[in-house]
């Protein structure tokens, strides 16, 4: 009996192997198709860096220009922003990743999420929420995975909002916390982007010392969100329903 069962578990092992295999090798036919031209610079003009009563900085990638290289060569990204706004004691910041259609495969974006990065470097997730909505008051905006984060040696926890859109379409990534991709996700992205190809990508990043409804009625957060909005992740005003 445990025999049988020593056998079925390598062939189970053998099977996820042959699979994911099979889904690298997907990924790569995809990425040899041909490339379309990349557009101009856009998150720039479209993510305010002079906010109403924030002051503001661009942050490196990494805490040296090293570790800042290295992340480029691995997120491979055509444009990216990373800027912090502050005022007073309070802070929030945007980061936002752009990938045009063909650069990078669809599974290796979502990879990178803050459940497996933060968490490799020492922080701790206290609590999440998935898909979820209603964070920006009277906005419709793309529903979110929530996050709240301790700091690798304690202090103040920070909250997470974040979206990977692909072709204007937010990526399913479930119910769970994602510091290991899920296989089965993983395989069916991969076969469905190998016959559809690679479009154009986003990985977009809010957080904030303070919770999110703190900041819905401040002007210059609003501006933010109506920017990622262009970008795809919604934002649109909602017009209050006729009584």
């Amino acid at each position: 009996m445990n025999a049988r069962r020593t056998i079925t578990g390598r062939l189970v092992l053998i099977a996820a192997a042959l699979a994911l295999a099979g889904a690298v090798a997907l990924q790569m036919i995809s990425l040899a198709r041909p490339v379309p031209p990349l557009l101009p610079p856009h998150l720039a003009r479209n993510i305010a860096a002079d906010l109403p009563g924030w002051a503001s900085r661009d942050l490196p990638l990494g805490p040296s220009e090293f570790l800042s290289s290295e992340v480029e060569k691995v997120l491979n990204y055509d444009e990216v922003i990373n800027r912090e706004y502050q005022r007073g004691s309070d802070r929030f910041g945007v980061y936002v990743a752009y990938w045009s259609a063909g650069k990078m495969p669809v599974q290796l974006v979502a990879s990178h999420t803050p459940d497996r990065c933060w968490t490799e470097n020492g922080w701790r997730c206290l609590d999440m929420r998935f898909k979820q909505r209603g964070f920006f008051a009277g906005m419709d905006v793309a529903p979110a995975e929530w996050r709240l984060f301790e700091p690798p040696l304690g202090g103040a926890p920070t909250y997470v909002l974040y979206w990977h859109l692909v072709d204007g379409e937010t990526y399913d990534y479930g119910e769970r916390f994602n510091a290991v991709p899920d296989p089965v996700r993983w395989w069916r992205g991969a076969m469905k982007q190998a016959f559809k190809g690679q479009g154009e990508q986003y990985f977009i990043r809010l957080t904030s010392d303070q919770p999110w409804e703190n900041l819905w009625a401040d002007p210059g957060f609003r501006e933010i969100v109506l920017g990622l909005g262009r970008l795809g992740l919604g934002g649109v005003p909602v017009e209050p329903r006729k009584t």
